[in-house]
């Protein structure tokens, strides 16, 4: 199966160059979440809303799309805030994000092959912390409840999700790289970096991918290979 990963669009219309540009050679697309939160004020609050509802329109027309939320959507349910957030459309999130968890439009965290995505990475401790003993188990337990994905006080002090125990849309990667599910590559957004970065270390792989849309990635499941993409 060949992927397209599209991650952190904060509202830029720039997946729809993406899909342009690979319609007709991927089997699949996946967003890697936070549809939302402009960081640095090129987007208007309006024109974000609009920029969601047409990505998840997009996903219900293709149907070979996969939504995934991240913690700057997960914080208009009630999540823990970050910086961007908007009062102003909170009420719309709130009810449109709902709806699309009811009805299991968007999950937590998806899996092709030896390749799992979700926006930040799944911790093994995680897991256990939360009773989960398989992968399989994760999008069901998000869908009944969605604040399975917030941000978890386990460390005094650690503001930005760095610990073991964080979970899949906070989990920063010094602590992915230690305690991430094992037998799966994981690709991941949340954390800026400036190149899409494969990193393998302790028998783990992660791949970093939230370039704010400056590059995506290709993934060829059967042959495990990935391209970078640069979107010119």
């Amino acid at each position: 199966m060949k992927l397209c990963v599209i991650s952190d669009v904060h509202g830029l219309t720039l997946w729809e160059d993406i899909v342009e540009l690979e319609i007709d050679n991927v089997d699949r697309f996946i967003f890697l979440g936070d549809y939302v939160d402009d960081k640095d004020d090129r987007v208007s609050p309006e024109q974000q809303i609009d920029n969601f509802q047409s990505i998840v329109e997009f996903a219900k027309e293709e149907g070979s799309t996969d939504l995934l939320i991240g913690n700057h959507d997960l914080q208009y349910m009630g999540g823990a805030r970050c910086k961007g957030f908007n009062s102003g459309i909170s009420s719309f999130m709130h009810d449109y994000l709902l709806q699309l968890v009811t009805e299991r439009k968007i999950g937590l965290c998806v899996q092709y092959g030896s390749y799992l995505f979700s926006h930040a990475g799944i911790s093994r401790e995680w897991m256990r912390e939360k009773g989960l003993y398989k992968l399989s188990d994760i999008n069901p337990q998000f869908h009944t409840h969605p604040m399975i994905g917030d941000f978890i006080n386990k460390i005094d002090g650690d503001i930005s999700g760095d610990n073991h125990y964080q979970s899949p849309l906070w989990i920063r990667p010094d602590s992915l790289m230690a305690s991430a599910v094992s037998n799966v590559c994981h690709v991941v957004g949340h954390t800026r970096i400036q190149t899409i970065t494969p990193i393998e270390q302790n028998q783990r792989k992660v791949i970093f991918t939230d370039t704010q849309l400056k590059q995506y990635l290709l993934i060829d499941t059967e042959l495990q290979l990935e391209e970078i993409r640069i979107l010119e």
